[in-house]
């Protein structure tokens, strides 16, 4: 399994085909008074480890999608400060090669060979991305999210870049706003 990021590339949007929806998974964490949080910060310097995926890794790719998330959540009502925020954001890429069980169970178990052989449509890469808050001073995780989804093969830069900031917008839609 590779590490490889799609990385909110994968963000599998639900505006795409049904085949390359992206499902989202949000997880507050209970009783979190979110009316204390104002400021955040990205933390590690607003970077998500290496994925080896091309584009995901530059750096224009990672201060556009660092430039969504800060209109994501100017929109939600927080300030991203450069020091003493409240909270900070950290992110996650990853992916890995999946493979349709039911066919390599079938073939090892000796089933009908003529209809079980695994191609390259029983095998792809699946992305995910996972989105954290937590507080600065106590280090407690106070949100999350969780986006996944099938990656295209080599849908380019831009494309790759639009998915990615799409599952961003969908995960930080769940985000509590914050109330004046």
């Amino acid at each position: 399994m590779k590490r490889i990021i799609a990385l909110l590339a994968f963000a599998m949007l639900a505006a795409c085909s049904a085949k390359y929806q992206t499902e989202v998974t949000t997880s507050p964490v209970p009783n979190v008074d979110f009316a204390k949080y104002r400021t955040y910060d990205f933390g590690r310097e607003g970077q998500y480890p290496p994925t080896g995926v091309e584009h995901v890794d530059t750096p224009q790719f990672r201060a556009a999608v660092a430039q969504e998330i800060i209109a994501d959540m100017a929109a939600l009502g927080y300030a991203k400060v450069d020091s003493n925020p409240d909270f900070v954001i950290l992110m996650d890429v990853g992916a890995a090669q999946q493979v349709d069980q039911q066919k390599v169970d079938d073939v090892s178990s000796g089933y009908d060979m003529a209809w079980a052989q695994i191609s390259d449509k029983d095998v792809w890469n699946e992305g995910t991305i996972i989105l954290y808050a937590a507080d600065a001073k106590t280090g407690q995780l106070i949100w999350s999210s969780t986006a996944s989804g099938r990656l295209q093969s080599y849908p380019g830069y831009e494309k790759r870049l639009e998915r990615f900031n799409d599952a961003i917008v969908h995960m930080l839609a769940q985000f509590p706003t914050r109330k004046p």
